[in-house]
């Protein structure tokens, strides 16, 4: 890869955009059940998502858990945090989700992989 290619593939990051919105979260006993959606968006340059790692926490900060995935080919998603802490603590208040996307960017020989930061806070229902 020349510098000029590579000048021009930097140039093309620049412009790297990543969406996650939590759709929707619901309490279920001692589960958190969330639907969400990420998009990655690399104009001009193939991307796939090869990891997405959330840690969640209550609106005052305190630690909940965390889930991963390597197997997300969609925008939408859903993830499930348990933790019998959550047992009716959390009922109709909010979250704070924060992470990462590890971005494969089909850009030289043997690509470029990128960790995207991604945030979100979300209201909580609760199932009855």
């Amino acid at each position: 890869m020349s510098v000029k290619n590579l000048k021009d593939a930097f140039k093309k990051l620049e412009s790297t955009k990543v969406f996650f919105k939590i759709l929707s979260c619901e309490q279920k006993g001692i589960s958190l059940v969330c639907e969400a959606s990420l998009i990655v968006e690399t104009p001009g340059v193939k991307n796939e998502i090869e990891i997405v790692q959330l840690r969640v926490f209550t609106q005052d900060g305190k630690y909940i858990g965390s889930w991963n995935s390597d197997k997300i080919r969609n925008q939408n998603f859903s993830f499930l945090i348990s933790n019998a802490e959550l047992f009716g603590k959390i009922q109709s208040g909010s979250i704070k989700v924060s992470g990462f996307a590890k971005v494969r960017i089909d850009i030289g020989r043997y690509g470029l992989k990128m960790n995207l930061p991604i945030e979100e806070e979300v209201k909580i229902s609760e199932r009855r």
